[in-house]
């Protein structure tokens, strides 16, 4: 590995690192405000409406972004030819997918309030939607110092505003309204730095150039289909079965293990263009950043599980109170799932980014369609624990086909 390679690696994982700790700390602020304000009523609401919508982005992107972002990381050239019709079609995409929010909303089973934060957190989340389509374009250019910036900013935003609107109302509706102002700031921030890495802004609405664009990105799009309901499906169907309280314990444990998931996110952001490009320059240099990378995953991994385990009861007392004791054991279940997690990252940005994206396309189908079975089983029975060993046996199941697959893979090719 180049030292030029190292150190823009380290350069980028430490502008990235840095705001993932702020974040992280800020947003599990966030939710530690809003339990010990609402309890586990207002965070499995909070939870519900959240992960809803974006369980039904299903249809914002199809893909597209991410095989942007790999083209333009191959060659930068490609940024003038394919961002115009990039955006011409992510703006018909978040438009159709927002009447799709809309349609399916109508019919939900819940109060007409919580019916009416979805659709306003569906407005913002169409600018969501747009806006990475730049933050792929910056990554492209292994450039994460701009992302970061934005994900603080509302972050802090989200803390000191929100914690301030959450302590004077002690609601859930005007607490949300001022966390979807961050997120149209950072949306803002996002397209602004963004559009630094293009000539010129230029939208163009061509179907025949996008089916061509379809056509080589519905293998992402599928990926992120079976990743969404891979994590979302859990806590909607934990709502939508046992109620608030139920998804409120369950969103407490989750919280904490989301702590832990910086690391992999980091790694994987980190070396994503890297791999792409070294794919096609330098295999010998990519074997030597999948080992060292593999390696330092799976010891953060035994090492937060050993942790999130001993240390459970302690932890969910600490950030949730005693109110939230029955989380304890949920989290313990979830933490044999980090190491999984970890690994999980690693070997599916490294199948799409070395264009073995259709492998990774049938092993996440497969075990999103298992995790769907395993959580209206388990959830049947055991309410939140159960839907924390469908995502043990899920991720598992996850990381050794992954594993297999890229073990062939590698050995066909020598």
């Amino acid at each position: 590995m180049t030292e030029s390679l190292k150190l823009k690696l380290l350069k980028n994982a430490g502008w990235l690192f840095s705001a993932e700790v702020i974040s992280k700390l800020l947003a599990y602020g966030i939710i530690v405000i809003l339990s010990r304000t609402l309890g586990p009523d207002g965070l499995g609401q909070y939870s519900f409406i959240f992960y809803y919508v974006g369980l039904l982005g299903i249809f914002s992107d199809l893909g597209v972004s991410y095989y942007f972002m790999r083209e333009v990381a191959r060659d930068r050239s490609k940024t003038e030819e394919l961002l115009p019709d990039v955006l011409g079609l992510k703006i018909v995409l978040v438009l159709v997918n927002f009447v799709v929010i809309v349609v399916l909303t109508l019919f939900l089973p819940k109060p007409m309030w919580i019916k009416a934060l979805i659709l306003l957190v569906g407005v913002e989340a169409m600018l969501t939607w747009i806006s990475l389509v730049f933050v792929q374009l910056m990554y492209a250019h292994e450039v994460t110092k701009y992302e970061a910036i934005a994900r603080t900013v509302e972050r802090i935003w989200a803390f000191f505003v929100g914690g301030v609107v959450l302590y004077f109302y002690r609601s859930l509706s005007p607490f949300i309204v001022a966390l979807l102002i961050g997120y149209t700031i950072r949306e803002f921030l996002r397209v602004k730095w963004g559009t630094k890495f293009v000539k010129k802004i230029i939208i163009r609405f061509n179907p025949q150039i996008w089916l061509s664009l379809l056509k080589k990105s519905y293998p992402f799009w599928l990926i992120g289909l079976f990743t969404l309901i891979y994590y979302r499906t859990d806590m909607v169907m934990l709502s939508l079965m046992k109620g608030d309280y139920e998804t409120g314990i369950y969103r407490a444990a989750y919280t904490l293990i989301e702590v832990s998931l910086f690391v992999p996110n980091i790694v994987v952001s980190t070396m994503m263009p890297s791999i792409a490009r070294l794919w096609k320059q330098d295999k010998k240099t990519l074997d030597i950043l999948l080992k060292k990378s593999l390696q330092m995953l799976t010891g953060f991994g035994v090492l937060a599980l050993a942790g999130y385990f001993i240390f459970a009861r302690l932890g969910i007392i600490i950030v949730f109170g005693k109110e939230f004791l029955e989380s304890v054991s949920v989290l313990r279940i979830l933490a044999f799932a980090v190491p999984f997690m970890f690994l999980n990252s690693l070997f599916g940005s490294f199948l799409n980014a070395t264009e073995r994206e259709l492998v990774f396309t049938k092993i996440t189908g497969f075990t999103a369609l298992l995790n769907v079975m395993l959580n209206y089983i388990l959830i049947s029975y055991y309410g939140a624990s159960g839907a924390a060993i469908a995502t043990v046996l899920s991720q598992s199941t996850a990381n050794i086909l992954s594993f297999i697959a890229l073990s062939l893979l590698q050995k066909n090719e020598k």
